[in-house]
């Protein structure tokens, strides 16, 4: 008989398998390792590459991100972009305002899970965010941060999403701000928007965010000073 053992499986979680005789039980639940593959990720290269067309998806090919944005697609060939990212051993987060043809209702993201299975998904709306979390999936909330007002409407909207992750955009804005939202929420920020230099994506990273987000491939290959 095989013992417990966690096994992972595109998006849900199958936390203990059981093999006995004929009998095969599975558990399945988020659990924390979906957390743990973004971190890691953003870990191993702290730029995500943004992907908005076949050419940057052409470009993926022995990059150095682990961690993958899909800005692109239509509901016809989303699973197979999804596959193909995943094929050069990257996770793909899918953005769900910029896809064609899915819906922006609880029923696009149980879709999304059945059907496409990226790692996780993006979207500017919070309603989404929090069905997303509630049908098991990693959700990435962006956020557009343009004055000071908006950093506590962000925080407020974070509060009602429980999102796992946050994009700010910009991701030129000071440091304080990635510190306000940090502090009551405690995780993981991306830096999107505007980062088109080197000294861009060196500086948002010292000023606090956990990773960047571009898609300028030039930027792709970025490494932090030691």
């Amino acid at each position: 008989m095989l013992g417990p053992e966690i096994i992972r499986e595109s998006l849900t979680r199958v936390d203990y398998c059981a093999v006995g005789g004929d009998s095969f039980c599975i558990f399945q639940g988020r659990g924390p390792l979906m957390m743990e593959d973004f971190q890691q990720g953003i870990r191993q290269h702290p730029v995500i590459a943004a992907v908005r067309n076949e050419e940057e998806l052409q470009a993926l090919e022995g990059s150095h991100p682990r961690v993958v944005f899909l800005l692109c697609g239509e509901i016809n060939t989303l699973k197979r972009t999804v596959n193909r990212i995943r094929s050069m051993g990257k996770l793909v987060y899918l953005h769900l305002d910029l896809a064609q043809g899915l819906g922006n209702d609880r029923a696009a993201l149980q879709y999304i899970k059945k059907e496409i299975h990226p790692d996780g998904i993006l979207s500017t709306r919070t309603h989404l965010i929090r069905f997303a979390r509630e049908e098991g999936l990693f959700a990435i909330q962006r956020l557009f941060i343009p004055d000071g007002m908006s950093v506590d409407t962000g925080r407020n909207l974070l509060k009602q999403s429980k999102a796992d992750a946050v994009e700010v955009m910009p991701g030129v804005v000071p440091s304080w701000v990635f510190q306000s939202l940090r502090k009551k929420n405690g995780i993981p920020i991306v830096a999107g928007g505007l980062l088109r230099r080197r000294e861009d994506v060196a500086t948002a990273l010292d000023n606090g965010a956990s990773a960047v987000s571009v898609s300028g491939r030039e930027l792709w290959d970025f490494e932090r000073d030691k």
